[in-house]
This record gives C-alpha cells, structure tokens and sequence, in this order.
C-alpha cells in the first residue's frame, strides 16, 4: 500500500510508522488517520513484526487536529461522523478497546510513541493509548483544549489520570500548561527521556531488543490482562491470569524460554 500522510518501514522486525506533514508539525487530518489505522493494522498482521513505533517527520511529533478542519467544524451544528465512530477491530476484543484511538490498547503488539517536539491535542492523546512513550530532550506536551472552548476528548479522562495520577492529570487538563520532557518523566507521562541527536535511532534500538530477546506470545497476553485489568477487580483479573498460566505451559515459546537459558543461547522464539 502506498501512503501519502504518513511512511511506513519495517526493519529488524520493527515497523517505523512516521507521521510525514512535517510543514504542519503533522497535524492529524482524516487522511493520516487512515493511514496510520491502516499501517498498524499491516504490522499487527506481519508476522515478521515484533514491535511497532510511532513517531513524526521533521521538528514535532504532532500538533494536534489541523487547524483548517478545526476552523471549518467551527460553525457546524453537530459533530461530524469522522470524530464519533468506532474501530471495525477482529478477534474476541472488547467493546470498550473498539474506540477511536482507544483501538490501539487492542493491537497485540507492543507500540512504543517516539515523541520529539510537540505532542499537543490529540497529538498528546495518541501516545496514551501506545504501551511506552519515549521523548527526547526536546518534546513539549500540552493537552490545549481547555485553551481551545473543547472537553477532555477521546477517553482522555479515563486514561491520563491512570498513568499520570488524579492530580497531575487535572493541572494538564485544566490549565493546558506546557510540560517539557523532564517534567513528563517525573509525572511518569513518559518512560524515558533520550539525547535529541539518533533519538529515533536510539528508540529503534530499544524495539529491536524487544523483538529480539523476547516472547512475542509472552508480551500478546500481557498487554490483553493489563488492559482488561484495568476494567476488572482483583479476583477477575486472578483468574484471567491462572488461565493464561495454563495456558502458557504448553506453547512453544515456554519451552523456548527454559531452553535458551539453560543452554546459555539467544532465544529463538517463535511467537507460539
């Protein structure tokens, strides 16, 4: 497939989809977020890729919704139909991972954001949904619509106060402050914070050890209790986590993992 809005790469077994409007700070349109639905959905597909990163073209990660269509939908009644509707997503997944980007809690590889530059609007909502979020020296975040007359958008007041805690998700909310990357790590908004020079280089080490060194099965069912565990109690989740148990004795990537440590070898796991 061949995209306009956004490139695509698959290397070492990660894919590298990059937001490409560099001349808009890659502000999302419709179009890119066919693009970027699509491509992830050709990673979550390819068996030779372990591990997906998200990241934008030239000085920023992304500026948000652009602000034509934004200028445009100014003066209409109701919201259009493109900003509402869910995500056609296969398999036995839940209803509530179905959501525009919300979905991305749902794809069965790890996705890691790549962010440099600003992340604002929906640019900061995106990388929520991505299992880490690595920014350079250089990233900027702001959540900008109390600024902008709008509301916290797409679950955003359901997911940011579980990763950055009650208060520290109202300050971002409410005052639509800038935060750089050090004060992202320390509200625990990131994960890391890496030199601006090779950062994508640096990130796409840290993919590759993922799609080296680990079980693809392993990190599948993961991502699925951690999420799901987010919506049950204790004892569900205890019990999700005994059946995937017993299920994991018996697969290939469980006799992997035995085998290469007792070997003292690379494992080669087969994702089964």
């Amino acid at each position: 497939m061949s995209y306009e809005q956004i490139t695509y790469q698959v290397a070492d077994r990660v894919a590298t989809i990059t937001l490409n409007r560099p001349d808009k700070l890659n502000a999302w349109t419709r179009k890119m977020e066919e693009e970027v639905t699509a491509a992830i959905r050709a990673a979550s597909a390819d068996d030779d890729v372990r591990a997906i990163i998200l990241t934008g073209a030239g000085k920023g990660f992304c500026a948000g919704a652009d602000l034509e269509l934004l200028s445009a939908i100014s003066n209409e009644p109701s919201p259009r139909a493109e900003f509402l509707t869910d995500v056609a997503v296969e398999g036995d997944v839940r209803a509530d991972f179905k959501r525009k980007h919300a979905w991305l809690l749902s794809v069965p590889k790890p996705i890691i954001a790549a962010i440099h530059g600003p992340a604002v609007g929906l640019g900061f909502i995106i990388p929520l949904y991505c299992d880490f979020r690595i920014a350079s020296e250089k990233a900027r975040f702001s959540v900008i619509f109390s600024k902008r007359g709008l509301v916290a958008e797409y679950g955003l007041a359901w997911i940011l106060p579980r990763i950055v805690g009650l208060g520290n998700a109202i300050e971002l909310m409410y005052t639509s402050k800038i935060a750089d990357a050090q004060e992202a790590l320390r509200m625990g908004l990131v994960t890391r914070v890496l030199p601006e020079e090779n950062f994508l280089g640096s990130v796409q080490e840290f993919a590759r050890d993922l799609a080296a060194n680990v079980s693809p099965r392993s990190l599948r069912i993961m991502k699925r209790q951690i999420y799901t565990g987010l919506l049950q109690n204790l004892g569900e989740a205890f019990d999700l986590a005994i059946e995937e148990m017993k299920a994991s004795f018996g697969t290939e990537d469980f006799r992997e993992g035995v085998a290469h440590f007792l070997e003292k070898r690379q494992a080669a796991f087969s994702g089964k």
